[in-house]
């Protein structure tokens, strides 16, 4: 799969490293070849741009990196184009939204006339933006928005005022009143006057019969895609972050927040009001109390509550000993 995917982006052309050092603010440290499209430094590939804040993890084979000052003797050997600055994040963000437009955010119109399958349901106030596919039997209710390029599966259904953009949803779903699937992660680095918005060019993969609920978010990934499997559930007003991804029949609770980058195995239940620092991963049937804050793994078949999140039996024989020394009995 090309990414990011031209059925939500648009690329507006190839860049040399002297166009990428003037976009980026940096300086030239070596040129040769073009960039024409970014990932992850574990990532690479041809054309793609890449950087490195910290050399700590391998850095692949790419035709561009961003190092920060100083550190260009630490650029592979084999990487045509590197440049020097300050922050190279804040270099990369500006090259990123330089090569790559989202179509709906800049409202394209290059792609084609949407495709409705047979016996679909539209209501006549929804907003169908151009390539958007929707399968057979699918529902699409009153207001809502079907952004450029994306994809809805066969009997479908659509809640009235729910947008979906840059994402593709598989057959048998339910997105329910107000949910927001595809808007841009929040993702942000310092730049010299304030916060600079970091691109957000991944994109929404939801599986068959996945369920998203009133008023949920679920937001599309930075330089990998938000994925939620098949039959995972997400309750109403819950937070789903950029980059994370979610296993086979995953059910999660109203109010719950998950922050970006986060891994949930296959079939873990989350309670309501759960919290989780980003970066986690939560093994594969792992249980999850409700109003649990997460700073930690959880490993499969694991059960934790409390915030800190802790053992659950651990959990319960702390707060019933609290309970009895707020009562004066030891």
């Amino acid at each position: 799969m090309v990414f990011p995917d031209p059925q939500f982006f648009r690329f507006t052309g190839a860049l040399t490293g002297e166009e990428a050092a003037e976009i980026g603010g940096a300086t030239l440290i070596r040129s040769g070849g073009t960039i024409t499209t970014v990932a992850e430094s574990g990532t690479g590939g041809d054309g793609a741009l890449v950087f490195a804040e910290r050399f700590k993890g391998k850095i692949a084979v790419s035709a561009a990196i961003i190092v920060p000052e100083g550190k260009a003797d630490e650029a592979p050997a084999d990487t045509p184009i590197v440049l020097e600055v300050r922050s190279p994040k804040l270099a990369f963000s500006r090259i990123a939204a330089h090569l790559f437009e989202s179509r709906f955010e800049t409202a394209d119109e290059e792609l084609g006339k949407p495709e409705i399958g047979e016996g679909a349901k539209i209501h006549p106030s929804a907003v169908i933006c151009p390539g958007v596919s929707i399968g057979s039997g699918a529902v699409i209710s009153a207001h809502a928005v079907i952004g450029h390029g994306v994809t809805i599966g066969e009997r479908t259904f659509v809640g009235a005022n729910a947008s979906i953009t840059h994402a593709e949803v598989g057959r048998n779903c339910r997105i329910l009143s107000g949910a927001r699937v595809g808007e841009a992660g929040f993702g942000y680095t310092a730049g010299e006057t304030g916060p600079v918005a970091v691109p957000q060019l991944g994109a929404v993969r939801l599986a068959d019969e996945v369920d998203i609920g009133a008023q949920t978010t679920v937001d599309r990934g930075t330089l990998s895609d938000t994925v939620i499997g098949a039959m995972s559930k997400i309750d109403n007003l819950c937070q789903i972050a950029h980059n994370c991804r979610l296993g086979r029949g995953v059910l999660v609770a109203s109010q719950t927040g998950i922050s970006g980058s986060c891994v949930i195995g296959d079939f873990v239940m989350m309670g309501g009001q759960v919290g989780m620092a980003d970066h986690l991963t939560v093994g594969n049937g792992a249980v999850v109390a409700a109003q649990s804050g997460l700073m930690k793994d959880v490993e499969p078949g694991g059960k934790v509550g409390g915030t800190p999140a802790k053992p659950m039996r651990q959990w319960m024989k702390e707060t019933a000993t609290l309970g009895r020394l707020a009562r004066g009995k030891k």
